[in-house]
This record gives structure tokens, sequence and C-alpha cells, in this order.
């Protein structure tokens, strides 16, 4: 664990007392993860005695990051297996709280800036790439509350040639998925399209378990449309199946849509080694824990339930499910770049319309001051203060897959 900085949120000159307390609470976490990556369980025990003296699930943001840091921790020793899905059948994934149709995660999602900057920013730029197209199909891999599909109608509806169909298909992994998409976020766009005056149809397709998944017949592609691909989200939870993940690349390279639009998570929780694995989910949640201590109250219910629920998931299945439970396995942009280029994707610039319209979601916020808003080569990364949390890259296909 040497030479591995604790986040950022801590201060370490002149020091309150409160602040004095965290720093000591972060050097006993640290050194009981690194006494757990060695199996030194009864080492470990005798630290997080320690740490939970020190932790607090009420307290500043540092304290209840120990407090659910010691949970997983205590699991850990313990070897208990834990089911790898939450409330909704699956972990939260740094963005469950931007699909899941939820109260309390549309509560998170509306008080902070980045979700809707990135959703606006990857719209923007499907609309560049489909300007003047009469036939549009949106492929969204992950839908939740249909609100990218919603910014794209209004976008296409202010064009001055108006459209002659936009068609949406969204994947479904399951039956229960399904269900969902075409009684729920079906119905509310095609009231929306009906509202706006949009020729409209929705489908879902399901992505089967099969490692094949889905094939292009299933999505009923027309020769006289255009495609564009929405990622969000939905990439990620493949990692650790990579012959689903290669099966879906597969199809959205057979598809060759005129732009594929990913949003994800910027972080590297797919580590062999547990104390890695330990710092670096510390450092991009406790990035959450500082934003949602700046954005809520202290008792504030959606506050509660973002912690206790969506990123106690992820800190659990992060450190203590392991194999095929260990769902979240997030790696960075720069991971990405070198497995999208398997496929033959060209990475294209995030700039323009698109780099404004996610400039003024934060500037318009409260909190712009604490949000990170930058470009790493050519993609857009967001965050909070200095840690990068998600970000947005575009691509297209070449022509061949170079060797």
């Amino acid at each position: 664990m040497q030479g591995i900085d604790v986040p950022s949120m801590l201060n370490d000159g002149g020091l309150t007392p409160e602040e004095a307390k965290n720093v000591e609470l972060m050097e006993y976490l640290l050194a009981c993860a690194e006494k757990v990556g060695k199996q030194s369980f009864d080492r470990a025990a005798g630290l997080l005695s320690i740490c939970d003296r020190l932790a607090s699930k009420t307290g500043n943001p540092v304290q209840r990051v120990g407090y659910y840091f010691c949970n997983a921790l205590r699991q850990r020793i313990e070897g208990r297996e834990i089911n790898a899905g939450g409330k909704y059948g699956k972990p939260f994934a740094s963005d469950t709280a931007v699909t899941l149709p939820d109260k309390n995660a549309l509560e998170f999602r509306n008080r902070v800036p980045f979700y809707n900057a990135s959703q606006l920013a990857a719209v923007q730029i499907m609309v560049e790439n489909v300007a003047g197209e009469k036939r549009i199909h949106l492929i969204e891999l992950r839908m939740g509350s249909g609100l990218p599909a919603i910014a794209l109608m209004q976008a296409l509806s202010g064009r001055p040639d108006p459209i002659e169909l936009l068609r949406i298909t969204a994947l479904a992994n399951d039956a229960a998925e399904e269900q969902f998409m075409e009684a729920s976020t079906g119905r509310r766009l095609a009231d929306f399209a009906r509202g706006m005056g949009l020729p409209f149809s929705f489908n879902v397709v399901r992505f089967c378990t099969f490692p094949s998944g889905a094939h292009k017949d299933q999505l009923d592609l027309e020769p006289n449309e255009a495609a564009v691909v929405l990622s969000e989200f939905a990439l990620g939870p493949m990692i650790g199946r990579p012959k689903r993940l290669e099966a879906m690349m597969k199809v959205i390279r057979t598809i060759r849509p005129r732009v594929m639009v990913v949003i994800e998570t910027e972080a590297n929780h797919n580590a062999p080694d547990f104390g890695h694995r330990f710092v670096e989910t510390l450092f991009t949640v406790g990035g959450y824990f500082d934003c949602l201590a700046t954005c809520m109250e202290r008792n504030e219910e959606a506050r509660a339930a973002v912690e206790s629920w969506y990123l106690n998931d992820r800190i659990q299945n992060v450190l203590v499910a392991e194999g095929e439970e260990r769902i979240i396995r997030d790696v960075k942009i720069r991971v990405w770049r070198k497995y999208f280029a398997r496929f033959g994707m060209l990475e294209i610039p995030v700039r323009g319309m698109a780099l404004q319209h996610a400039n003024l979601v934060i500037r318009r916020s409260p909190y712009a001051g604490s949000c990170l808003v930058a470009l790493d080569y050519k993609s857009l990364m967001i965050g909070w203060k200095d840690v990068p949390l998600l970000f947005v890259s575009a691509w297209k296909f070449m022509k061949a897959i170079p060797h």
C-alpha cells in the first residue's frame, strides 16, 4: 500500500481535532486493508476494532466512508459470502442512481450536476452525427429512466426539417427488465413523442445470457435509417463476462452506427490485488460521499439511501464478492481505448456544442466550483473536485479492423 496517497479530502497540515480523527481513521483503515490483503486476519481484526470506534454512519463524509468500508472489511475477515444483487437484483454500478426509477435515486441525480451534463453531451454528439437524416434509430444498451431519449426527442423536434421516424430499441438483460421497459419507460417515451408530434416507435430486445448474446437481425435495422448507439454504464458490468462483452461489441460493429457514445465510470476497480482495489474504491467512492455532503443535508432521506444502499452495494461488491459475483470491475478510459481498438473503433473528439452543453449544465449548478470538467485526449472527463468519476467518449467504426 506504500506510495498510494490517502484521498485528497484529508488535510495534512494544521489539523482540527475532527480532521486529525479523520486522518487516524484512514490510516487504520488502510492498514487493516493491507493485513486483509495479506490474509493476516487476526491482526486485521484488531485494527478494524479501532476503525469501528472512529467511524460513524451519520458523521462527516470521512467517518461515513469509514463506516461502510469497515463493514466490507469485516465481511472479508469473517469469510462471509455476499449475494451480488442489491434491492433491484444487481449492485450499484456507480450509476444505478441514474437509471433506476427510485425517488431517492432521482433526487440524487437532480442534485448532482455531472450526470445530466454527461447525458446532454452524449445526446448532442448523436444529434450532430444524424444531422439531415429523416429516419433515425437509437439503440440504447442500457435504458433506465429514458432521459437521454427524451433529450434526443427535444433536439430533433427543433430541427427545421422534420424527421419521418425516430425508432428506439432498448436492450434488456432479462424478462423482468424487458417487462419494465415495455410497460413503463416505453409508454412514457411514446406519450412524450406524441406530445411533441414526433413519429415514434419503441422496441425492447432481450440480450440473452448466452455468450452469443443478441444478433443484428433482432434489432430489425432498416437500410434507409441512420443508427446511433448509446452505451450508458452498460459495458462495465460485462467486464467480468468477456465472452458476453465481445459478443455485444461484434453486434455493434455489424450495425456500423453513425456514432457510438459511451458513458462509463472512470476508475480501476478490477485490480487483482485486494489492497490496490481497496484504495481505488476508497478514492472514488470517497468522492461520492464528499459530493453528497455538499449537495444534500446531513440527515436527508435521499442522502442516507444513496449511501446505505447504492454506494454500500458498490463497496461490498468490489471488496467482498469474488468470481462471477463481483460484477463491478470498472476500468479507466485508457483501458477501454485499447479494447475498442480491437474492433476497429476510432475515437472522435467531444467538442463544440457537446462540450458547451456539459459546461452549461455544470455552470448552472450551485456546486459548479466543485465539479471537475476536463478533456482526456478526445474524451470528456467529469467528476468531483480532483476525483474523476465518469467519462463521455464518442466512437466511429473504421471500414477494416487494423491488424
